[in-house]
């Protein structure tokens, strides 16, 4: 058997995640799924694991900075969103990675890849990854608002979605809504990809605060919120990012 530590702190993606492996690695025993940093940490020192599967952005430490802390070696693979910088950086270094959203035939290949692996010892991660810095500083962590003569400074982890509306931007939490003066399209080079997905031309979603994703019988995708009534639309170009997130 190949023990396996899942770490991922978006639920629907972690589940996802567990389902795949089950179908797809007979071999592979999930001895731990956890959803942030210092459980993934702790995880691996403590049950020692044939391979992680490590989220890139969780809420309190990287996953570069969890392998960098760890003391145990094993065999990694990073899930991350697009991320150029970080992608290339794995690549010059052979070190494996799923790129949301992944496809069942990308997985199999990753699986592939460290049944290979398994036979030797794993590489010294922990040297490759020091030649990359974590991309994720560039990233907005809060958003000034304003509205009327007040100003607010948002966490940016409490917001459950953008949405255009003309030269404007709605942003959206469980308490309140402002406009923020700035395209959508500028404002999404600042957000995090692993966090906000961009599921129509005007909207941009939290995963973080996503619920579920629903589609009608005319194959219209809507994403439900956890704090909103209203469920946003997902339009077709943008569907494939849910796809894979199916339970069967």
């Amino acid at each position: 058997m190949v023990n396996i530590v899942i770490a991922e702190d978006e639920e629907i993606l972690r589940l996802n995640l567990e389902r795949k492996l089950k179908n797809h690695w007979p071999q592979g025993n999930i001895i731990a799924s956890v959803k942030c940093g210092k459980d993934a940490l702790s995880s691996i020192d403590t049950l020692k694991p044939d391979v992680v599967f490590l989220d890139i952005q969780m809420g309190d430490l990287t996953g570069i900075e969890v392998i960098q802390q760890s003391k145990h070696n094993c065999h990694v693979v990073f899930i991350t969103a697009y991320d150029k910088y970080a992608i290339d950086a794995f690549e010059a270094g052979a070190i494996d990675y799923l790129l949301k959203p992944y496809s069942d035939k990308r997985l199999k290949e990753c699986i592939d890849r460290l049944n290979v692996r398994l036979a030797s010892t794993p590489i010294d991660i922990k040297q490759l990854l020091g030649n990359i810095s974590s991309s994720h500083d560039r990233y907005l962590k809060w958003l000034k608002i304003q509205i009327g003569s007040k100003f607010w400074l948002l966490d940016i982890k409490d917001i459950i979605c953008f949405k255009a509306c003309g030269r404007y931007v709605k942003v959206l939490t469980k308490d309140r809504e402002a406009l923020v003066r700035m395209p959508l399209k500028s404002l999404s080079l600042q957000l995090d990809p692993d966090v906000f997905w961009q599921v129509h031309r005007s909207t941009i979603l939290s995963i973080k605060h996503l619920d579920f994703v629903q589609t009608s019988d005319a194959e219209q995708m809507h994403a439900h919120m956890k704090q909103l009534v209203e469920p946003l639309a997902v339009s077709r170009s943008f569907a494939h990012l849910f796809r894979n997130l199916t339970v069967e």
